[in-house]
């Protein structure tokens, strides 16, 4: 009979019927999420979110291109939903701790699709806070358990901390989008007083998560479109917060880093796989360095560094040393 410790997440005993039920609820969470997030979008249950987006703008609402992240979301909790009913994942106290509530956040995501789509955002703004309150709670019980190894945190805390980071910030935008709904529609500094709030919330949980860098991630990447939506509707104070929260996110990443990412003081970094050799940079993102990185390499709000590996072209390889040509 197996046998560890609860506090390491790993098997303590054979499955158990219940086990075997949570399991597979687990699984159809998944797919009954995904499909409705697929029917959603086409305007099945009602008009589609983009509908309603354009219906009633918000401030604070990212491009549409910023959207296309759920399709990733549900790849990576399809993913998990696989991982968990592996059987010798079945009886491991994480997921007797965190399986029923990620059936209630599909439960909640799922109806927040429909409740939109047929106009009544005021429920649904009820529903999508609703998730993000219990993806809070599974998070939290995440971290009793840390991650046991590369596949946990691929398999486990990742998806479901990179699903909490858009969350966090779709709740800010819908939030502003129901406002306008009841008629109460934001004005700049306003909007942009809720998205710092909403910004410096979703720092805190990079910080306090066990999976940062994930859950940064998808955060930064909703701010990286807001601010290039307010930019173009020509709202500074947005695309102000929008930009030093993106950048505050990436701080976030730093400070929460998972196993296998190198940190120096006073650098900015990115995750680096075990075994694998990266140049950390001071600073902001130079124009001509041969040892930092090349001009690609800069994001709009982030840095990222200059990896020294064939797989991957870099500033050494385009402009070598002279000592290196000889």
């Amino acid at each position: 009979m197996a046998s560890t410790t609860a506090g390491a997440g790993r098997t303590v005993g054979p499955a158990t019927g219940a086990d075997t039920a949570r399991t597979w609820a687990v699984l159809a969470a998944a797919v009954l999420q995904a499909v409705a997030g697929s029917l959603g979008g086409s305007g099945t249950f009602g008009e589609s979110q983009r509908v309603l987006s354009d219906r009633y703008p918000s401030l604070v609402t990212p491009a549409t291109v910023a959207f296309s992240v759920w399709g990733l979301i549900y790849l990576a909790l399809l993913v998990y939903a696989v991982y968990q009913s592996l059987p010798g994942q079945r009886s491991r106290p994480v997921h007797r701790a965190t399986g029923w509530l990620f059936v209630t956040t599909a439960v909640f995501n799922a109806g927040w699709i429909v409740v939109f789509s047929r106009e009544l955002l005021g429920t649904a703004q009820l529903l999508i806070v609703a998730l993000l309150v219990t993806l809070a709670l599974v998070l939290r019980r995440l971290a009793a358990f840390p991650a046991d190894g590369a596949a946990d945190r691929a398999l486990l805390h990742g998806p479901l901390a990179f699903y909490a980071g858009w969350v966090s910030l779709a709740t800010v935008a819908g939030f502003s989008v129901t406002l306008t709904y009841w008629g109460a529609p934001l004005g700049p500094v306003t909007a942009a007083a809720l998205l710092a709030v909403g910004a410096l919330a979703a720092g805190v949980a990079a910080r306090r998560t066990t999976a940062a860098l994930p859950y940064a991630a998808t955060a930064v990447w909703a701010l990286v479109w807001v601010a290039v939506e307010s930019g173009r509707d020509g709202t500074p104070p947005v695309t102000v917060v929008a930009r030093r929260g993106g950048r505050r996110g990436g701080a976030a990443r730093a400070g929460g880093a998972a196993p296998g990412v190198r940190l120096t003081p006073g650098t900015t970094t990115a995750p680096v796989p075990e075994g694998s050799r990266a140049v950390a940079v001071r600073g902001s993102c130079p124009r001509r360095s041969q040892m930092t990185r090349t001009e690609s390499a800069c994001g709009p709000f982030l840095p990222w560094l200059a990896w020294k590996s064939t797989r991957w072209f870099s500033s050494s390889v385009r402009n070598p040393f002279d000592s290196m040509a000889e």
